[in-house]
């Protein structure tokens, strides 16, 4: 008897488990709701969105936020809006119209406040830090200018100076080696002692165009230093709109963010200019190849129209000093006639191609500066 009611028991207990089953799957999924978009201004605006490396990426089926300057967002369901990320946003492919903004007048204003109080002062002197190394610079109108240069290790590099008609060049040690010359000859003759000189007429010599050859480990600055002395940016005839984004406060100095483009975004600068003096505080350069090309500036130490003594601006050459200048680009290009050598190659869509491919072949070699 026992037995039978245990069975009795287990049956029902077995026959309530089915029934709760069956009601749970038979009832409709619930429906996550999406989490709410964040309100920011300009939504139009952000057309197209890059994949980020740096951070996490949101499901495609959500709504995406604000993310930190630096970062790239993945773009959300083509039927859902986006909230503009801040700037310095990019994407590697290559510039599209979507890509591009219509040009803000009150952010192109304060675009040209910077050009402007940079050749209205008379004097100018910043420190800057582009991640490899760390420099100062003093100008003075009418066209003289002093650059020192400090790499990441602390080390002394090259400097740059322009008493008003020549710039000079050297270097406290060694001068850096540069791929286009020979390394004996370097090794025996040019890697010290030696120094560069050139005339800079005013407002047609770039400082920034020779700051790579100080050997500390930067490139050509973000702005143009020789802005201060009426040179025109090469960039400035593609410059194709300026629009602004959200206050930021940067080392105690409340800036106006603009976003400046070139080429249909292809050339990105972000600025925050500071509110106190319309100069830089911060700075990054964005080019969109395959793979971003993307820069850092940042400025302290903005004194304008400051006395800066003449002989800041003032070197010669000491005794048994050499002056050297680099190697012509013809000696080391092909005679008529000559088999040019193989080599590989990587391409803007970063697939390869080889010379040898097109061996019995014309071929067409031609090489820009992208952005």
């Amino acid at each position: 008897m026992r037995n039978k009611n245990f069975v009795l028991t287990m049956i029902g207990i077995l026959s309530a488990v089915l029934v709760c089953l069956a009601v749970y799957f038979s009832s409709p999924p619930e429906k996550s709701e999406p989490p709410a978009a964040v309100s920011v201004c300009r939504l139009s605006d952000i057309a197209l969105q890059p994949l980020s490396v740096d951070v996490p990426q949101p499901e495609f089926s959500q709504i995406t936020s604000m993310v930190d300057p630096n970062h790239a967002m993945t773009p959300a369901d083509p039927n859902q809006a986006m909230t503009p990320a801040e700037p310095n946003q990019v994407t590697s492919q290559a510039a599209a119209v979507k890509d591009t903004f219509k040009d803000e007048p009150e952010a192109h204003a304060l675009y040209e406040k910077m050009i402007e109080t940079m050749r209205n002062a008379e004097s100018l002197s910043y420190k800057g830090d582009c991640g490899n190394c760390n420099y100062t610079i003093w100008m003075k109108k009418p066209n003289y200018f002093r650059v020192e240069t400090v790499n990441r290790q602390g080390v002394e590099c090259g400097t740059l100076v322009g008493d008003g008609d020549h710039l000079w060049i050297y270097w406290p040690s060694d001068r850096p080696h540069f791929s286009s010359e020979d390394r004996a000859s370097y090794e025996k003759k040019t890697a010290s002692k030696v120094y560069m000189k050139e005339a800079t007429p005013i407002g047609r010599h770039s400082i920034g165009h020779k700051t790579g050859l100080l050997g500390a480990g930067m490139g050509m600055t973000i702005i143009d230093p020789s802005t201060f002395h009426g040179y025109t940016d090469s960039l400035h005839p593609y410059l194709d709109g300026v629009r602004g984004w959200e206050i930021e406060s940067i080392k105690g100095h409340e800036c106006d963010v603009i976003e400046v483009s070139f080429m249909k975004r292809q050339r990105i600068w972000y600025i925050w200019l500071s509110k106190q003096d319309h100069l830089p505080r911060k700075l990054k350069e964005v080019v969109r190849v395959a793979r971003p090309i993307i820069g850092y500036e940042y400025w302290s130490d903005v004194t304008i129209n400051a006395e800066i003594p003449d002989e800041k601006f003032v070197w010669s050459p000491p005794a048994g000093w050499q002056q050297w200048t680099l190697p012509d680009i013809d000696e080391k290009l092909l005679k008529p006639g000559a088999e040019a050598p193989d080599f590989e190659l990587l391409l803007a869509d970063e697939t390869t191609v080889k010379l040898s491919d097109y061996r019995g072949k014309i071929v067409w070699f031609y090489i820009w500066r992208a952005g």
